[in-house]
């Protein structure tokens, strides 16, 4: 029998004030059964840049998985976003969860300026769309706790010698989350949270 790969999905938890993440339900909603020959291993994330650093390579010292998907918020966002590099900064808008906000400071003083990531973000786009679901490829994911899990991942699987297919997607607010943060105001875009699950298992079987 073939050896059984490592397929691994992150999440993050709610930040910036909100009480939920799409993230995390789009990877509460993906079933294991559904990818077989895969061990799936799910973890959901702090915002914290400082955590994410320590978590990250060990996560893939550990699983050492054949891909990675790592799911955000991107709020604002009219589709989803697949995200092609990742970039050594830390320049925070907003305070993560742990209180920290850097200002235009390397992640990693020693690493490169920027990595691509390892799964063809034009890939993920085109199965999304395919799906029924509009999405398109980013160029900056930026400077924040997203972008920093993104490098450390990178990072972390050219040091070990990894040959995992990493991907990040962002994805819109849901629209139960829109409807009431902005009650009186312009609505934040946003799409239904069974579309954001379409999405999610279009990009991910995309990377396998």
């Amino acid at each position: 029998m073939p050896a059984v790969k490592t397929l691994l999905i992150t999440a993050f938890e709610p930040f910036a004030g909100r009480g939920d993440n799409p993230a995390l339900r789009v990877m509460a909603g993906l079933k294991p059964a559904d990818y077989r020959g895969w061990r799936v291993v799910k973890v959901k994330l702090p915002v914290s840049g400082k955590a994410v650093s320590r978590i990250i390579p060990a996560l893939l010292a550990r699983h050492k998985p054949a891909a990675m998907v790592s799911f955000g918020l991107a709020a604002g966002e009219t589709s989803v976003r697949i995200e092609r590099f990742a970039l050594n900064i830390q320049d925070y808008g907003i305070k993560d969860n742990a209180g920290y906000k850097p200002e235009g400071k390397l992640i990693r003083p020693d690493g490169p300026a920027a990595y691509f990531v390892t799964a063809d973000p034009r890939r993920l786009a085109a199965a999304v769309r395919r799906a029924g679901v509009p999405a398109h490829v980013s160029n900056y994911a930026g400077g924040y706790v997203c972008n920093h899990l993104m490098y450390e991942a990178l990072h972390a699987i050219a040091a070990l010698g990894l040959s995992a297919r990493f991907a990040f997607v962002h994805l819109p607010l849901t629209m139960e989350m829109a409807l009431p943060e902005t009650s009186g105001k312009a609505i934040a875009p946003s799409l239904p949270l069974k579309t954001l699950l379409t999405a999610g298992e279009a990009a991910v079987k995309a990377v396998l």
